[in-house]
């Protein structure tokens, strides 16, 4: 008697396992079915493991190219604006960890290569909310390694866009200074 509910009980439970995993697999092939859904999603869980500005940003680069994708392949889904967020929020870790490789070498004063990594900077980033301290530390830069005709063409371009700023009272002084 027991060994017939032992087997009435496997029975059951082998029937249940089998069963469920049949539910669990349509639904995970639903689920992957849904190209949008995926892309999407996997560009996000990478948009969360992105790490801060100042560490690797290979999981960054990686969220920003699949939510690319995702919104080039689905312009018309729903997450369409929700991927753009993302990935503006994505863009400004980026920008600030670039701006303080540059800003790291006008620190150690080395110049000719934070003029060129503000130069990639502001090209790369031609609105960002650092544009003032770049086009100044560009100015100084310039001025300090000697690059008299471009100190005066980035200081023209500095005092057009921030006349005002206490950066461009200490600029006249070095202007002053080459004339």
């Amino acid at each position: 008697m027991i060994k017939i509910i032992y087997l009435i009980l496997t029975i059951l439970f082998i029937s249940f396992f089998f069963e469920g995993c049949s539910i669990l697999s349509e639904k995970k092939s639903d689920f992957l079915e849904s190209g949008e859904s995926t892309l999407f999603e996997k560009g996000k869980r990478d948009y969360l493991s992105s790490l801060n500005f100042n560490l690797d940003q290979t999981k960054t680069n990686l969220a920003i190219n699949e939510l690319n994708q995702f919104i080039k392949e689905h312009p018309d889904s729903s997450k369409v604006k929700e991927a753009y967020d993302l990935i503006q929020k994505l863009l400004k870790k980026i920008e600030q960890k670039n701006y303080y490789i540059a800003n790291y070498y006008f620190i150690m004063h080395k110049y000719k290569a934070a003029l060129i990594y503000f130069q990639d900077f502001i090209n790369q980033f031609p609105k960002t909310s650092f544009k003032e301290k770049v086009l100044y530390k560009i100015c100084v830069s310039q001025y300090q390694i000697s690059r008299k005709e471009d100190f005066f063409k980035s200081y023209n371009e500095y005092i057009k866009n921030f006349p005002n700023s206490n950066n461009a009272k200490k600029l006249k002084i070095l202007y002053k200074k080459l004339n």
